[in-house]
């Protein structure tokens, strides 16, 4: 970990790397004075994210690393997080959000028939669930911006101290 001025780093090269960051980050949050629950809604919205990297953008068993910034602006925080995974926009790419076991709103307006299912295959279908936490990273902050490239995707999240 390196402190410059007033940005800190912090380079996170698997998941077992997750609770030393979280309890250092909880600590700067102090240090800057949010309060409990900015400081709450940070660490979920990093949690999500960074997990996300190693899971889907790492498939779990690349080698790769997250780079967390924290930078204090004065009135805001501004945290950036970057990963070397293959581009995945946050506001193209994410799923809407489902909880599973609703039915998505069709695009007409009406509802297309359905041919019955056969009861056994209706009591074993799976229903995708996804999209909630990059939902819960947008809905949570003041500002979430996404940058991808070649090289990977950076997120940026800002979020007013007071």
């Amino acid at each position: 970990m390196r402190k410059e001025e007033e940005t800190i780093k912090w380079v996170l090269s698997d998941l077992s790397d997750l609770s030393e960051f979280s309890d250092e980050f909880r600590a700067y949050c102090e240090e800057k004075s949010l309060d409990e629950t900015k400081i709450f809604e940070l660490e979920l919205s990093l949690e999500e994210l960074i997990v996300n990297s190693f899971t889907h953008g790492y498939e779990g068993d690349e080698e790769g690393s997250v780079t967390v910034e924290a930078e204090d602006t004065g009135p805001n925080v501004k945290i950036s997080l970057q990963d070397k995974a293959p581009p995945f926009d946050l506001f193209r790419d994410a799923p809407a959000p489902r909880l599973g076991g609703e039915d998505p709103e069709p695009e007409t307006g009406v509802e297309p028939e359905k041919e019955p299912e056969p009861e056994a295959e209706t009591e074993l279908k799976q229903e995708k669930v996804g999209g909630l936490g990059i939902h819960l990273v947008k809905s949570l902050n003041d500002r979430v911006e996404y940058y991808g490239s070649q090289n990977g995707n950076i997120v940026v999240i800002i979020k007013a101290k007071a």
